[in-house]
C-alpha cells in the first residue's frame, strides 16, 4: 500500500471537511491519486445514505437566496436525522449552495435540482450532498424548495429566523421602476412583512385568496355555536360576520395588526410605506417554510 503524505491528506480534508483517517484511507485506496480519493468518498457518502434510507428526518435547515438586483429568490428546506447536523457550517453552506442553484437555474423538482452542476465547480449537488452525508454520517435530503421571480416592477426579499428553522420570502409588486433612493424603504417593508409571517403564520394575502370551502367551514362553525343563542337571525348574522372578520385578521396578511405597530394593520402600513415612497405597492405572494411544518 502506497504511503500518501500528510499534505495529501490535509488537503483532501480541507476540500472535502471529512476526518483524517477517512481521508487518509481513502488516499491509500485510491493510491494516493487526490481526484479517486474524492470519488472514493463520495461513494463512501451514497452508501452511507442507501443505509440510513429508512431513517427519521425530523430535524433540518432552512436558507434562502435572493439575487443582487432582488428580481429573483428562493428557499429550499432541507431535512436531516439530527439538529446537531442541521446546525454546521457545512450543512449550512449545502443549503446556500442549492438556494443559489435554485434561484440561477429553476429546476421544476427535486431530481433536477440535484442533477445541476455548482457554479463555479464540476461537481453536481447529488455529489456535493455524498460528500457532505460522508463526512456527517446521516440521512440528509432536500425536502422542498421555493423560487420567486419578479414579472415587470417590484422586489424579493426574505427572512431566516435565527436557527434557521423558519424561512419567508416575499414578492411585492410596484406600480413603476424602483428607483436606488427607494430600494431601502422597499426591502425594509419586505423584511418586516417577512417576519410578520414567520410569526403569524397568516393562509393567504387577502380575504378573496381564501378557499371558499375554509371559509364556508368557519361560517358553519359559527353559526353552529350561536344555534341555541335563540337571537334573532339578523342578529345572528351580524354576530357571525363579526366572528368571520376576526378569523380574516388571524389568516388575511393584509388584515393581521403589524407586530411593529398594534395600532395599525398590515395593510395600513403598506399604505404609509407607498406614500412614503411614492409608489403603489402590493404583495404579490410569499412562502413559509417550517421545519416538521
Amino acid at each position: 500500500m502506497i504511503k500518501v503524505s500528510m499534505d495529501l491528506v490535509k488537503q483532501l480534508r480541507d476540500q472535502t471537511q471529512i476526518g483524517m483517517m477517512d481521508c487518509k484511507k481513502a488516499l491509500e485506496e485510491a493510491d494516493g491519486d487526490f481526484d479517486k480519493a474524492l470519488e472514493i468518498l463520495r461513494k463512501k457518502g451514497a452508501s452511507v445514505a442507501a443505509k440510513r434510507a429508512d431513517n427519521e428526518t425530523n430535524n433540518g435547515r432552512i436558507e434562502g437566496f435572493v439575487a443582487g438586483d432582488y428580481k429573483t429568490g428562493a428557499l429550499v428546506e432541507v431535512a436531516c436525522e439530527t439538529d446537531f447536523s442541521a446546525n454546521t457550517e457545512t450543512m449550512k453552506n449545502f443549503v446556500l449552495s442549492a438556494a443559489a442553484l435554485v434561484t440561477q437555474h429553476n429546476p421544476t423538482d427535486v431530481t433536477q435540482l440535484m442533477s445541476l452542476k455548482q457554479i463555479n465547480s464540476p461537481l453536481s449537488l447529488q455529489e456535493v450532498l455524498d460528500e457532505v452525508i460522508a463526512k456527517i454520517c446521516e440521512k440528509i435530503k432536500i425536502s422542498r424548495f421555493a423560487r420567486f421571480a419578479v414579472a415587470q416592477n417590484g422586489l424579493i426579499n426574505m427572512y431566516i429566523h435565527p436557527g434557521s428553522t423558519v424561512g419567508v420570502m416575499i414578492e411585492l409588486a410596484t406600480d413603476k421602476s424602483i428607483q436606488q433612493a427607494q430600494i431601502e424603504s422597499l426591502l425594509a417593508l419586505a423584511k418586516d412583512l417577512c417576519m410578520q409571517i414567520a410569526v403569524t403564520k397568516p393562509l393567504c394575502v387577502q380575504a378573496s385568496e381564501l378557499d371558499p370551502v375554509i371559509v364556508e367551514k368557519e361560517r358553519t362553525l359559527a353559526r353552529e355555536q350561536l344555534q341555541d343563542s335563540k337571537k334573532p337571525e339578523s342578529i345572528i348574522e351580524k354576530i357571525i360576520d363579526g366572528k368571520m372578520n376576526k378569523f380574516y385578521e388571524e389568516v388575511c396578511l393584509l388584515n393581521q395588526v403589524f407586530i411593529k405597530n398594534d395600532k395599525i394593520t398590515v395593510k395600513a402600513h403598506l399604505e404609509e410605506v407607498s406614500k412614503k415612497t411614492g409608489l403603489q405597492i402590493s404583495i404579490v405572494q410569499f412562502k413559509r417554510f417550517a421545519i416538521g411544518r
